[in-house]
């Protein structure tokens, strides 16, 4: 690590990945968060808050210029939520504006792996750009924006799977599987899920912050771009097998197919393997951690 600045400015750090960020960050780092609400009552006391709207960048006056890294996480997370083309450009004028308004040494945009689309797995880091939908779409333009300052910044630009880990919001696919096992208890007949069997990279949030604070803590990247991913397919049959094998539960599965959203594919799996190489990273939660976990909070 160069320079003397020990400071992190966390975007989103409200937000479900932003609170394990500066979870991970807070003993090592003078992390500052940033929110578009007040701080939150659980908010670590070692981390400094600053409350502003990344929309309108006039009220980032209170905010400090320089840091030595950024963690960009803000901006419309739900693929769901994106019903017209303003959710697209507010994630592109939020990333512009931090990097406008911040002087950093090193500034790690949080991508998606929805920047690929459908095709062939695993993906790598070279697989071809193709979004499907509009969220993709959105981090798609986001990584252009940041490439366009990198003469002026040290990018790293991640690439996360399909984050799973207790915190999540209550009405995404995997929560709504974890609850549904849950209340299973007791009960009898099939398990019915809605949607379709499809294969995903299922990595926790706590490997994911993880990964963000090795790529910033890295002074060479010699690559820009790096897949957040554990390699393992594994199917939503295989999640849910999984949660009633944690509660003992033996019951059968069946899926209602529906239509996949614009943004999604039914196969998505990476290749770490860029990650690996250049930090000392691995992920060391398994599936069945990261579900039990959810199970105890959810």
């Amino acid at each position: 690590m160069t320079g003397s600045l020990r400071n992190v400015l966390v975007t989103g750090a409200a937000g479900f990945v932003g609170r394990f960020m500066v979870d991970a960050l807070k003993d090592d780092f003078d992390v500052v968060g940033l929110g578009h609400e007040p701080r939150p009552h659980d908010f670590p006391a070692s981390a400094a808050w600053t409350e502003a709207d990344l929309l309108r960048p006039r009220l980032l006056c209170d905010l400090p210029r320089r840091y030595f890294a950024v963690i960009h996480l803000a901006g419309h997370t739900v693929p769901s939520a994106f019903k017209g083309e303003s959710a697209v450009l507010q994630n592109v004028s939020m990333t512009q504006n931090v990097l406008e308004w911040v002087d950093a040494e090193r500034f790690l945009l949080a991508s998606s792996a929805l920047v690929y689309g459908p095709g062939q797995t695993p993906k790598t880091e070279d697989s071809p750009i193709r979004p499907q939908g509009m969220y993709g779409r959105s981090k798609q333009q986001c990584e252009e924006v940041l490439r366009s300052y990198r003469s002026q910044v040290s990018i790293r630009i991640a690439r996360p799977f399909n984050h799973i880990g207790p915190g999540m919001q209550p009405d995404l696919a995997i929560p709504s599987i974890v609850r549904r096992v849950n209340a299973a208890s007791g009960q009898s007949g099939p398990i019915a899920m809605l949607g379709q069997d499809s294969i995903r990279d299922f990595v926790d949030v706590r490997d994911v912050v993880a990964a963000y604070r090795a790529l910033i803590e890295l002074d060479d990247p010699v690559h820009d771009t790096f897949n957040v991913c554990t390699g393992r397919p594994t199917s939503i049959r295989t999640v849910v097998q999984t949660a009633l094998d944690i509660c003992g539960l033996n019951r059968e599965i069946q899926f209602a197919e529906a239509a996949l959203s614009t943004d999604d594919t039914s196969c998505l799996v990476g290749d770490p393997s860029l990650l690996k190489r250049r930090t000392t990273w691995a992920p060391q939660f398994s599936l069945e951690a990261s579900i039990c976990d959810m199970l105890e909070t959810s």
